[in-house]
């Protein structure tokens, strides 16, 4: 008896323990190094956020507009998917892995866009968000190994960057907005630093690191343009956001290599062309003015011919003037009907009344005959 007793307490306490450290490992925050994002690959799924646009799964887009007059325009955002042949070379270029990607893009128009993420945290934590990020910036098309690429004249026009807003603040479904003046950023990536030394397209790393005051941080990505050159797109892929034990920021220019930096057109950390030079940072919530005119103005490369309409007489053309014809005295309706039916006309006059009166004496006549006739055969009968 005092050995099953033994056993039944024992049994008991495994229970007891058992239910403590179930809920004590779910409560448990998780694990540093573990990806905190809802579709950090952009591989899942995407939906429409407007009438051209498809943005993936877990991000939302933003963008500024400032109402009517505004120099901001909307971008679209497009998912970009690995074609089953597997694409061409510059559709594999925007790819950094597996089969798809986002982007946002525009023509001939400036905008300051990108896409954020809500994220639980454990209180207080310190975090890091990074992701893979590649631009394309051109006042015209051009090629490189089957790919499209921003010209060295090009470079300096694009940034993008990206922030942790420690407060966890959330737009909701809101589209047209500016992010908020808590958000901590990292220093910007200029086109030029997305290319490989041939000029063929890269994919670079930008990564910021915060301490969450409270649950919640939103991340942020970012990108404008200065100039509404023909071409201004950004592509990103494989983002993270993982607890650490550092608050610092960071930012990483590739995954095996140092950043190229073309010897043609400086990087943004000098001078991204020959008379300008870059604001190292960026206030989201101003306007970016710059203090530079570029020579170039980029216009469309067709431009629709308006012929207008043939601009009309100041005087009317007068209608030609009826001639006056005299009606000739021809024969009456009734002769050119007789005429139709294949008869000679009327003589009309004193023919017709002399025609009359003969025909009448011939009919008394023949009357009279046979009268006369029938007058004699009804005497023989009886």
């Amino acid at each position: 008896m005092r050995a099953s007793l033994r056993s039944t307490l024992i049994v008991c306490a495994l229970g007891c323990l058992l239910l403590i450290s179930v809920p004590l490992a779910m409560a448990a925050p998780p694990a540093q190094g573990a990806n905190l994002l809802i579709n950090p690959s952009f591989e899942g799924g995407f939906r429409q956020t407007s009438l051209s646009s498809h943005c993936s799964d877990g991000w939302s887009p933003f963008y500024k507009h400032d109402g009517p007059g505004s120099e901001y325009f909307e971008p679209e955002w497009k998912v970009i998917q690995r074609p089953e042949d597997d694409g061409s070379d510059d559709i594999r270029s925007r790819l950094m892995h597996g089969d798809r990607s986002l982007m946002w893009f525009n023509t001939y128009a400036l905008h300051q866009a990108g896409i954020w993420q809500r994220v639980k945290v454990p209180r207080n934590s310190t975090v890091r968000f990074t992701i893979w990020v590649q631009m394309l910036s051109a006042r015209n098309t051009e090629w490189v190994n089957g790919q499209m690429v921003t010209p060295d004249k090009d470079t300096g026009n694009y940034q993008v960057k990206v922030g942790i807003d420690p407060t966890g603040w959330s737009p909701g479904s809101a589209q047209v907005l500016v992010p908020p003046a808590q958000v901590v950023w990292s220093e910007p990536i200029w086109d030029g630093s997305t290319r490989n030394a041939d000029r063929t397209n890269r994919y670079v790393q930008a990564q910021i690191s915060a301490q969450a005051q409270g649950e919640y941080v939103t991340v942020w990505v970012m990108g404008w343009n200065r100039w509404a050159y023909k071409y201004e797109a950004a592509f990103v892929d494989n983002a993270s956001l993982v607890v650490t034990g550092a608050g610092v920021a960071a930012f990483s220019q590739s995954r095996d290599a140092a950043p190229v930096r073309p010897t043609s057109t400086p990087l943004p950390t000098n001078t991204p062309t020959a008379t300008f030079t870059p604001t190292p940072t960026f206030t989201p919530t101003n306007t970016p003015t710059p203090t530079f005119t570029p020579t170039y103005t980029p216009t469309p490369t067709w431009t629709p011919t308006f012929t207008p309409s043939p601009t009309p007489t100041s005087s009317a053309t007068p209608l030609p003037t009826p001639t006056a014809t005299r009606r000739s005295q021809g024969p009456p309706v009734a002769a050119f009907n007789a005429a139709a039916a294949g008869l000679p006309p009327s003589s009309g006059g004193k023919a017709d009344a002399t025609s009359l009166v003969v025909v009448s004496v011939v009919s008394v006549l023949a009357l009279g005959i046979g009268l006369l006739v029938g007058k004699r055969m009804a005497n023989r009968a009886a």
